[in-house]
């Protein structure tokens, strides 16, 4: 898991902020999940039996609790790179939620009216709780990916029978937020509404330092959001730089300037970075374009996390 991947899973892990996520990407802004409703849940899916052994790591968990029992699943998928085969893998992990809460219902080891309760060790008016999982794509490329499971399906080229056949299997739609598609942040009423409104301008710099000039929140920031901030522009300098400063309020503007600058840096970095693990440029070439010995660009390109 890389860096940016552990910082939103952190990030988003705080419950206000994790019903904010779910309510504004979901329901359009409505106020369906209460942070206090949340608690952690397992990340982990498991299946082992006699015929499957297998496991799934969820980003993020959590149960949503009403009126004292609990009510749905809710997880988040952080996505930094398109994932071609994302419904099946969306699909498989609610599954594997579901198979986890069959596996606690026949441990309760409760008495059985009839043949089929006590085979299956589930009983007739056993219910299990939904699982809805969000998928938040925050990378660079135009999502190419598919967006349900029809979408990666192959109904044959008889238009009949592929009508026929998309009626009888279920479509599996994924619940999809796409930062570098949605412009509208309005649904979002924590501080999740500055880091993706100043995240959706981080290509454009005059954009990008009005907006921190415009908003008084920007000045402001916590040091979770600003850390995460940091991270998903990819810079370092804000490291240095603590929410709350007199430096921050007084010159917002030679700050974010040194963000930018950082950023397109890193930027270049991380690109040189990828072609050379991805095999598509040797170590000399990739040092010799960022201005680094081989050996320096090998230590950072660690540190980086490839």
């Amino acid at each position: 898991m890389g860096k940016n991947d552990i910082t939103l899973k952190d990030y988003l892990s705080e419950p206000k902020r994790y019903a904010d996520l779910l309510n504004g990407s979901i329901f359009q802004g409505r106020q369906i999940i209460g942070a206090d409703e949340l608690t952690d849940a397992d990340t982990v899916q498991s299946k082992s039996d006699k015929q499957t052994i297998m496991e799934r790591i969820n980003d993020i968990t959590m149960k949503q609790t009403k009126d004292g029992s609990l009510f749905a699943v809710w997880t988040v998928a952080n996505q930094q790179y398109i994932d071609y085969g994302m419904p099946a893998r969306v699909m498989m992990q609610d599954a594997l939620s579901y198979d986890s809460q069959l596996k606690e219902l026949k441990r309760q080891g409760h008495d059985f009216a009839d043949s089929g309760e006590f085979l299956s060790r589930i009983r007739q008016d056993d219910r299990l709780h939904p699982v809805i999982t969000l998928v938040v794509y925050w990378g660079e490329d135009e999502w190419q990916g598919a967006k349900s499971l029809h979408d990666i399906l192959d109904f044959g080229a008889d238009p009949v029978l592929a009508q026929e056949l998309k009626q009888l299997v279920p479509e599996y739609p994924l619940h999809f937020l796409n930062l570098s598609e949605v412009h509208n942040y309005s649904h979002y009423k924590t501080e999740l509404r500055t880091l993706f409104e100043l995240y959706d301008r981080r290509k454009d710099k005059t954009a990008f330092t009005q907006y921190v000039e415009e908003h008084d929140e920007c000045r402001n920031m916590d040091a979770e959001t600003y850390w995460a901030l940091r991270i998903l522009v990819n810079t370092t300098k804000l490291k240095t730089i603590l929410p709350h400063s007199e430096r921050m309020k007084k010159d917002m503007g030679n700050v974010f300037d040194e963000i930018w600058e950082d950023a397109r840096e890193e930027g270049k970095l991380t690109t040189l970075y990828d072609l050379v693990h991805d095999g598509l440029l040797s170590i000399k070439d990739a040092a010799a374009r960022a201005s680094m010995t081989e050996s320096a660009f090998t230590t950072e390109m660690q540190k980086a996390g490839y």
